[in-house]
């Protein structure tokens, strides 16, 4: 059978995966232990942050009475962030200011994480804002927002000639 990869000498493939392996080697031996990468366990440890991804993470879900917006927020405090609906969107804002420091015999590792975040999602239909509730736990925010009367689907009788 034929593969373009016997196309390319062996020596040539084996070089280049040499080589990928002391570029690797020297970020190990670079990165304090706690961020290394182990080769056969998957990626490395870095610590997770809302703004690695521009924002929280967010689930909308939408049923006969309601529409339910869920958002991972690790590491705030309710004083963080405020939840606010503007016209047709539900807006999140927030700011998070962390840090962490390790001391260990062979190495100090300190790392600051500092940043603010906008997120704008739009609503699926007209919500009462008066009527809205919020719960925040375990770095959960679960917000219900109840549809109007207007927006709720209606049952349409057909009536047959």
């Amino acid at each position: 059978m034929f593969r373009m990869s016997n196309l390319i000498p062996t020596t040539w493939k084996d070089s280049v995966e040499q080589l990928r392996g002391n570029v690797m080697d020297l970020f190990d031996r670079w990165m304090p232990p706690m961020l290394r990468r182990d080769r056969e366990q998957g990626p490395s440890l870095w610590p997770y942050t809302l703004f690695s991804q521009g924002g929280p993470a967010i689930e909308v879900t939408e049923d006969a009475e309601s529409v339910h917006v869920n958002a991972e927020m690790p590491g705030l405090d309710e004083k963080d962030f405020t939840v606010e609906i503007q016209n047709d969107r539900l807006v999140l804002r927030g700011e998070k200011k962390a840090s962490h420091e390790e001391k260990r015999r062979d190495y100090y590792f300190s790392e600051c994480t500092y940043g603010a975040f906008t997120r704008c999602i739009p609503l699926p239909c007209e919500v009462d804002a008066g009527k809205a509730s919020a719960l925040y736990s375990k770095g959960v925010l679960a917000i219900t927002l109840p549809k109007t009367p207007e927006s709720k689907a209606r049952r349409i009788k057909v009536n047959v000639a």
